[in-house]
């Protein structure tokens, strides 16, 4: 009889959370083009000085490793 009422009381859990989860989420309005995206594209910049670096990286080391192993 226990294990029956935790059942249900996992399911009115569950059912509370789907419904607080899809309730409408309402937003004012958003104008295109104003968002601040600045710290995303140092972000981005970052990356990329990061990933351009590596590649060079791996190239020398490969061209390194075909040199000493010719």
């Amino acid at each position: 009889m226990a294990q029956h009422a935790q059942t249900q009381d996992q399911g009115a859990i569950a059912h509370e959370t789907l419904a607080y989860a899809t309730k409408a989420h309402v937003t004012g309005t958003h104008e295109l083009g104003t968002m601040d995206i600045t710290r995303q594209q140092q972000t981005f910049v970052t990356f990329m000085r990061f990933v351009t670096r590596m590649c060079i990286l791996v190239a020398v080391v490969l061209i390194f490793m075909a040199l000493v192993n010719g």
